[in-house]
């Protein structure tokens, strides 16, 4: 069954192509109920409303069911056994490929993110194309063209930089293209694309002055420096994201345009408030502004969060829940009522499975449940007696306000807290171990002020340990693809999970291409589907 919360009105762009290559005759048919950018785009108010909608266009691409869903489970930071989502098809041990068959039931989470993505790109493009091509004049004069440039080209770079976090390969498209001639370019490039874009908009931002209207991205003042920040903030995180192995993040090796001093620059330039718009609830309960990837991933019954993480808080917790031969779950309980030597001492008789931390968040942003919902003939692995319950609606562990998990209040995509975590990355990428250090020990900041931990020592190893445990822990559901990600860049995704997407199936029959995939445990190639995860071989069953 699809998904989709609501149907893009633009026709998306590479339809329209595979309509171009596979029937020319068609397309000088009229069609009335399709009206033409001449109609669309005619008047200078028709140009600068396309630009506004389109922010809210980028957002909801990202932010309703996509395989960033099925990416939280696949990278062991949400556990679920059901079937939605492709969760139980993506968490299964040993790993098996992706499903890039057009029939597939969630083919929708990775077209989610291609088509109604490449919507967004055609919007903008438009609206590009009446400045820049057609020199249509936005406000007296042109007053506003500068306005509608800068956002277009951001709003284009932040959508070709979660393409090129997704897939292996896409389009990169602007307002001249020659649609028949593109040809799939490789992530790496499209991602340099991508922040190419982000750093021309901010080049024309910061020589113009303008605000959106507050209604944009409600909570948010949607300005030129604002702008300028969280495009240089997304150059830092595509450019540290980007990486499918270590080796890869070791240098950024990747790309021959950028390395990390240039993450350090960009964060330097980056965001100091959180890129949050403000949700209204969720869209079957009216809301318009809304994230369906927390929803679930989080909600009591479906996702739960995996003891892989819940071990980063407690070192003498299980990494993977406790299994035997045949994969199936272990009892908490021995033959005599005493709690299994593979379980964690429990607080009393009635916590088994509980954890202990120095780390405060343990109570406040995490739920223990004591048992568990799951089938276990789907693999006992999948189970975990924790929830992520920070942004519970209302309340379960934490009083902080934040109703993220039913879309109420601010909508976490890009806090600065990640701005100074990718900052401190990149000092000690390149020497400053102890500037790195200093922002961990920021009294003000989550570590110390909502963990209450000890100050890290200004040593390499302990610096770079403290950064991806605050991005695990801190910024759980903050943003899309983030646990992916950061498992991928460090070569942690368990062996057989695909580095990335391929181009969705239905796509590749549209450009009369071959449908291919990534994934498997015995396609293991360490450049298109993990070879590492050597943290969880010593747990499985099947070894």
């Amino acid at each position: 069954m699809k998904k989709h919360i609501f149907n893009i009105k633009l026709v998306a762009l590479f339809m329209v192509l595979g309509i171009a290559l596979s029937s020319c005759e068609e397309l000088e048919v009229e069609n009335p109920n399709n009206p033409s950018m001449e109609d669309v785009l005619s008047t200078p108010d028709d140009v600068r409303g396309v630009v506004q909608s389109a922010f809210y266009q980028y957002w909801t691409t990202f932010k309703q069911y996509t395989i960033h869903m099925t990416a939280s489970v696949a990278a062991d930071h949400t556990t679920a056994s059901w079937g939605n989502f492709g969760w139980l098809d993506n968490s299964l041990e040993p790993r098996g490929p992706w499903n890039n068959d057009p029939s597939y039931g969630d083919s929708d989470m990775t077209e989610s993110v291609w088509y109604d993505g490449y919507a967004v790109i055609s919007q903008v493009n438009d609206a590009l194309f009446a400045v820049n091509v057609e020199e249509m004049e936005i406000g007296q004069g042109g007053a506003d063209n500068d306005m509608v440039i800068a956002s277009s080209m951001f709003i284009r770079g932040v959508t070709l930089g979660k393409l090129a976090l997704t897939f292996d390969q896409a389009f990169v498209v602007n307002e001249t293209s020659d649609l028949i001639a593109l040809e799939l370019q490789p992530w790496n490039e499209v991602m340099e694309a991508a922040i190419e874009d982000l750093l021309a908009a901010v080049a024309i931002a910061e020589e113009t002055s303008f605000e959106w209207p507050s209604a944009t991205m409600p909570g948010l003042a949607i300005n030129n420096n604002y702008i300028v920040e969280l495009a240089n903030s997304y150059a830092a995180r595509f450019l540290a994201l980007g990486a499918r192995t270590e080796a890869q993040s070791d240098d950024i090796s990747w790309t021959n345009l950028y390395d990390w001093s240039d993450v350090l620059t960009f964060t330097e330039n980056g965001i100091t408030t959180d890129f949050a718009p403000t949700g209204d609830g969720l869209p079957w309960e009216g809301g318009t502004w809304w994230d369906l990837g927390i929803k679930y991933l989080r909600n009591p019954g479906w996702g739960r969060i995996d003891s892989r993480v819940i071990n980063l808080m407690d070192e003498d917790y299980f990494v993977r829940y406790p299994t035997d031969e045949q994969g199936l779950p272990l009892p908490a309980l021995d033959d005599d009522g005493n709690t299994h030597p593979d379980f964690p001492d429990p607080h009393d008789d009635n916590a088994v499975g509980m954890a202990k931390s120095d780390d405060a968040r343990i109570l406040v942003d995490f739920q223990y449940l004591a048992s568990n919902a799951f089938n276990p003939g789907r693999g006992g692995y999948h189970f975990s007696h924790y929830r992520h319950s920070r942004y519970d609606m209302p309340a379960s562990t934490s009083e902080e306000g934040h109703y993220m998990g039913e879309s109420v209040g601010p909508l976490f995509e890009f806090r600065a807290y990640n701005n100074e975590l990718l900052k401190a990355e990149a000092m000690a990428r390149t020497g400053d171990v102890g500037g790195a250090a200093n922002i961990l020990n920021d009294a003000s900041l989550p570590r110390i002020a909502r963990g209450e931990l000890e100050e890290v020592d200004a040593n390499y190893d302990d610096v770079m340990h403290a950064i991806f445990y605050e991005r695990q822990i801190e910024l759980a559901h903050n943003g899309y693809l983030l646990p992916f990600c950061d498992m991928r860049r460090r070569d942690l995704l368990q062996r057989g999970t695909p580095l990335h997407y391929p181009v969705p199936g239905r796509e590749l029959g549209t450009l009369q291409m071959e449908i291919y995939t990534f994934g498997g445990y015995n396609n293991a190639d360490g450049v298109n589907t993990s070879d590492g995860g050597d943290w969880i071989v010593p747990y499985y069953h099947f070894n």
